[in-house]
């Protein structure tokens, strides 16, 4: 049975208000954008925040009953289907979509150093293996949206396509 401080309950309740936003933020982004690509990877993004919302509620519920860490497998995208789309983007879109490639950048990368972070602040293997997890997905999440951010600015498209 793991042992779990006030201090990483915390973290886990901030987490979760993390990704609460982060999803509004994404599906807010989806409806923004002209691109079936970039809708599709802004409403992926905002189904991966949904899940570890979700994950991290079982995990404070469990924590503060069995005081047992959770299981936590992971996800991974989806393939993209744009077939005839048009995937360039005009320049008063592209604007909109820098500014929520920037921001979205940003939150990612805080996300990974938080997880990172209640990795190294809990003793249980279980909970280690789930906070890195976590923390890959998130540097992971920015990796793929650097690569859409440097690709929009210097090829004009979008590219991703999982």
């Amino acid at each position: 049975m793991a042992q779990c401080s006030r201090a990483v309950m915390d973290a886990i309740e901030t987490a979760m208000t993390a990704e609460e936003k982060a999803r509004n933020f994404y599906a807010d982004a989806a409806g923004r954008v002209n691109s079936v690509r970039g809708k599709q990877l802004f409403q992926q993004l905002a189904d991966f925040e949904q899940g570890h919302y979700d994950i991290l509620a079982r995990l404070k519920e469990s924590l503060a009953g069995k005081g047992c860490y959770v299981e936590y497998a992971g996800t991974s995208f989806a393939p993209v289907y744009a077939e005839g789309e048009d995937l360039t983007i005009g320049d008063a879109e592209k604007k909109d979509i820098n500014e929520i490639l920037t921001m979205a950048i940003g939150n990612e990368k805080k996300a990974g150093d938080a997880y990172s972070r209640l990795a190294a602040q809990v003793d249980d293997p279980d909970g280690v293996a789930m906070f890195r997890k976590l923390a890959d997905e998130e540097s992971h999440h920015a990796r793929i949206l650097e690569d859409q951010f440097y690709d929009i600015n210097n090829k004009g498209m979008w590219t991703w396509d999982a």
